[in-house]
């Protein structure tokens, strides 16, 4: 069932290509919208999943892999879109998918028909698609440069900075064994890892879980590996739910 969105909905801010939108593409948009849960190790899109949605995750973070090699490419949360592929037609997306990491979350979604129609009638539209995948290329270019040019903990804390920028808490749901896969490294190389940063006060780690207790130390061992996103939505939604962490932290 389409979703009644208002203009100060909290979907519509939490999301970055939502928030960005014009006031008319919102209203063209708003009745196609419904809303989904996705629960932890669940695809979006690829090989042997429905590739009609597209999605616009609010607290999900979805890691983006090639379907027979699982090692991550990128990630996706609040400040885009998971699924563009089928909009634009691309076979070679097919072998791509996208696995809800963490302890899940909901999304606003719509059909990629709905989609591809609202790319057609709205070149406003169209064009804050272009700009997100611009995004996410330059997230790719990073995270090649990390590869290339980095050492494995600095590509490490890349990824948990990355982690870290698309969710509420300093509290990641994360295992050494799923790290090293979304990395495609040994898990024994996660752990040494971990343990190091853990020495140093980066984290603090238990069983399943990851506490980011010294964020700055942490983008000082990325180095050059780590971009923090750029683009205005996303930007202040970090700074925001950031500081709101913070004080609940405290308190």
């Amino acid at each position: 069932m389409p979703l009644e969105l208002s203009e100060n909905d909290t979907a519509w801010s939490a999301n970055g290509f939502l928030a960005s939108l014009s006031p008319l593409d919102r209203k063209l948009l708003e009745p196609l919208l419904v809303r989904v849960r996705c629960g932890n190790g669940e695809r979006l899109g690829g090989i042997g999943t429905s590739r009609d949605m597209v999605f616009f995750p609010v607290t999900l973070v979805a890691c983006l892999q090639f379907a027979h090699q699982r090692c991550g490419v990128g990630l996706v949360g609040r400040e885009g879109i998971v699924g563009w592929g089928g909009v634009l037609g691309d076979p070679a997306e097919e072998d791509l998918e996208a696995t809800v990491l963490m302890e899940g979350g909901w999304a606003l979604a719509i059909s990629v028909k709905d989609m591809l129609g609202t790319c057609l009638a709205s070149a406003t539209f169209s064009l804050a698609l272009l700009r997100f995948l611009q995004s996410f290329t330059s997230q790719l270019g990073w995270m090649i440069r990390a590869r290339d040019c980095g050492n494995f903990r600095q590509r490490l804390c890349a990824w948990l900075l990355m982690l870290h920028d698309r969710v509420d808490s300093d509290f990641l749901q994360l295992t050494h064994r799923g790290l090293a896969r979304q990395l495609g490294v040994r898990r024994a190389s996660v752990t040494d890892a971990l343990h190091i940063l853990e020495g140093e006060g980066c984290l603090k780690c238990t069983r399943g879980m990851i506490y980011v207790m010294d964020r700055s130390l942490l983008e000082r061992h990325a180095g050059v590996s780590y971009m923090m996103p750029r683009t205005p939505p996303i930007g202040a939604i970090v700074a925001a739910t950031r500081t709101r962490s913070r004080c609940h932290m405290a308190t």
